[in-house]
């Protein structure tokens, strides 16, 4: 399963804003640019280079295979260093076995099958959602900003909406039980493992359809890997991810197909699962796709569709539930996806975005600042029955804020300054002061997975004296007359720090400046939306950002941030763009453990090389480990109902399961309520799915 991790920051977990109104000439601008957009593609059809593009990258790889059986010998031969030798003999040997199949793409039959396969199911775990939610109603939130497309993959998709229209939404083959986190069935109604566990094999759901009603085949699978292996997506982590991870699809009938993995994997089935891309709807797929379908919303095997005119450029965009999607009454989705619409509007400011909540334009609020949570909330409404509070723990990590340094940038190209940055930033402080003691410090880039355990890993603590000894190692020593160091050649020791803009980021920030000139340091201030400020550090023109990522369960995946090949192109000196490895970090040693995650085929192995990873980032000093909430606060109206157990702690907020519920009764119970004067006792609920019973800023 490819894991794009999406970016969050501590006020984007609050999933939504953008200004309700805006200026008459940018709705002016919006319309023009999507009437000029849709009239600039002439009709194209690419189902014959698609069909062509089979037998090509067959013929690709067996050339690769056979130019590494040439090289790989003379390497090997040239080699003195023992452990790269081995590593060398162990790529020699894989790619002998890989020659005796070669072929990336292969069409068979039922009868081709193994007679041997063992079909699962996952049907024996517990159900999610209450058997009481109610079907019906429309659920109104906000996003911060309006997002640059609704294509999945492309420049700008790994937006922060993209999680609502599709991470939330879509159907993958097979899923992670959002309490067990054991493999349940999504598209696929079985899968089988072969002995060895490289290879899925899947049967797709025979009622699995498209919102349009078009059945889900083999086909778009094998569409998907089409796309995300073609260079015209402009996806260089998907490229990477499918040609590496993959060694094979198969076709044994329109519903039936297995996919191989270039190594065993521990939990194969859901590390294959992925989404299908439908082939009658990509069939313009070519040179102008980041274009062409950058405003068209594609049909979904999920439960919510962006339907035509419900994009409302810069104010909303709605998704409608299918109307008799297929999985209505499948287990583990019956209970789930219950609003008949899901309105997300636009406003700019969290605390706009509150007010609105108040007023009952919105239905609930994700809670991210303290002062909001303490003070904002005690209101009438609150206080009266009408707005209920919730607490819900989670047992997987949560997004985990933190500063990204890129080391392509100087004077961040020096270690000793990274670790003086370290030893500079006062994150316990912001902990304490700014965020009342609820969050904690991080100590490591991937903890809190549960199957894993904790890197045994200390952050670096705030230490003047410890920052200036490790600013002087790097030469800065001569004190400016604002007391910034300077080095002998006069230039003082600056930076910049790309964060998102908010009330609660600013204000902290300016903290963590002020304590930095403490030590020696200068750092200025960029704040920037949310999408503007991802942007940039994704071309890698930060020096310093600040983010949060959404975990992928069950493990992490440090490949996409330190991996050399998501930092550098082939030459090993051109920066590589539109990667999430904004260290722009280059190590051999990081490579070696990256690689050996993806390799890994049991959970001992995967502990090892995460943690010896996790060891290299701090040794290296690339990022500084910030903190993290493994709670969600949420105020919603009364009528907003959620499953009295909540039996979905994994996950990253409350809502991206879907197990919520409009209440229609009390509702209108509600509204009559308030307009007579009546109240309710006040709610402050806890749901506490930690298995550890722990609470507060704790693990």
């Amino acid at each position: 399963m490819m894991k794009t991790q999406k970016v969050m920051t501590i006020s984007e977990k609050e999933r939504h804003p953008t200004s309700p109104i805006l200026p008459l000439m940018a709705l002016v601008l919006f319309a023009f640019q999507i009437s000029a957009w849709a009239a600039n593609f002439a009709p194209y059809d690419g189902t014959k280079e698609r069909d062509a593009f089979w037998g090509f990258y067959n013929k690709k790889v067996a050339e690769e295979l056979n130019a590494q059986l040439k090289l790989l010998p003379q390497e090997i031969a040239k080699e003195a260093d023992a452990a790269k030798k081995q590593e060398l003999e162990k790529q020699l040997t894989t790619t002998q076995e890989r020659l005796k199949a070669p072929e990336f793409f292969t069409f068979a039959k039922l009868e081709d099958l193994p007679k041997d396969l063992q079909w699962q199911d996952g049907l024996n775990e517990p159900e999610v959602g209450d058997p009481k939610a109610q079907k019906g109603g429309t659920f109104t939130y906000w996003m911060p900003s309006f997002p640059p497309t609704v294509r999945m993959m492309g420049e700008n998709a790994n937006n922060a909406f993209r999680g609502y229209h599709y991470d939330d939404v879509e159907m993958s083959l097979v899923n992670l039980h959002p309490e067990t986190g054991n493999v349940i069935p999504g598209i696929a109604s079985q899968w089988a493992e072969s002995a060895d566990r490289r290879t899925v094999y899947f049967r797709i759901d025979s009622d699995a359809t498209y919102s349009d009603g078009v059945p889900v085949e083999t086909d778009d699978f094998f569409n998907t890997f089409y796309m995300q292996l073609s260079a015209y997506s402009q996806n260089p982590f998907g490229n990477e991810w499918y040609a590496t991870q993959y060694t094979n699809i198969t076709r044994f009938d329109a519903r039936t197909f297995s996919i191989t993995l270039a190594e065993p994997k521990v939990l194969a089935p859901y590390w294959v699962s992925m989404s299908p891309m439908p082939r009658h709807f990509y069939s313009e797929f070519g040179p102008d796709f980041e274009q062409r379908y950058q405003w068209r919303p594609r049909p979904i095997a999920g439960a919510y569709v962006i339907q035509d005119g419900e994009i409302k450029f810069g104010r909303s965009i709605t998704l409608a539930r299918v109307k008799d999607w297929w999985a209505k009454d499948r287990k583990y989705y019956k209970y789930r996806f219950n609003p008949d619409y899901l309105v997300y509007r636009v406003v700019r400011l969290p605390d706009k975005a509150l007010e609105l909540f108040f007023q009952g334009t919105l239905d609930a609020y994700y809670i991210s600042q303290p002062e909001h949570w303490y003070e904002r909330l005690e209101i009438p409404q609150v206080h009266d029955g009408y707005i209920e509070k919730s607490k819900f723990f989670n047992q997987w990590p949560s997004a985990m804020i933190g500063l990204y340094l890129n080391t392509a940038k100087p004077p961040l190209d020096d270690r000793d300054v990274r670790i003086g940055i370290c030893y500079a930033t006062n994150y316990q402080k912001v902990i304490d002061f700014d965020l009342r003691g609820d969050f904690r410090r991080l100590n490591a880039f991937s903890e809190g997975y549960p199957l894993l355990g904790d890197p045994p890993i200390k952050a670096r603590e705030y230490s003047p004296t410890k920052a200036r000894e490790s600013f002087a190692k790097a030469g800065y020593t001569l004190p400016d007359r604002d007391g910034v160091l300077k080095n002998a050649a006069g230039d003082r020791l600056s930076v910049t720090i790309t964060h998102r803009k908010s009330p609660l980021t600013d204000k902290y920030m300016q903290r963590i400046r002020e304590e930095a000139l403490k030590c020696g340091i200068e750092i200025k201030l960029e704040a920037m939306d949310g999408s503007a400020g991802f942007q940039k550090a994704s071309q890698k023109d930060h020096q310093i950002f600040q983010a949060g990522w959404g975990s992928s369960p069950p493990f992490p995946d440090h490949f996409q941030f330190c991996h050399s090949s998501n930092a550098y192109q082939a030459d090993g000196k051109t920066i590589l763009r539109n990667t999430n490895n904004f260290f722009s970090m280059k190590n051999a040693e990081m490579d070696k453990y990256c690689d050996a995650e993806r390799s890994a085929t049991n959970v001992e192995e995967f502990r090892v090389a995460s943690f010896a990873a996790d060891q290299i980032i701090h040794d290296e000093a690339v990022w500084v480990p910030g903190f993290e909430q493994n709670f969600y606060w949420t105020a919603s109206w009364r009528w907003i109902k959620w499953p009295p157990n909540f039996n979905v702690s994994v996950s990253q907020d409350p809502f991206q399961n879907h197990v919520l519920w409009i209440d229609e009764a009390a509702k209108q119970e509600t509204l009559d309520a308030m307009h007579s004067g009546r109240t309710f006792p006040e709610v402050d609920r806890v749901y506490n799915q930690n298995p550890n019973g722990k609470q507060g800023g704790q693990r």
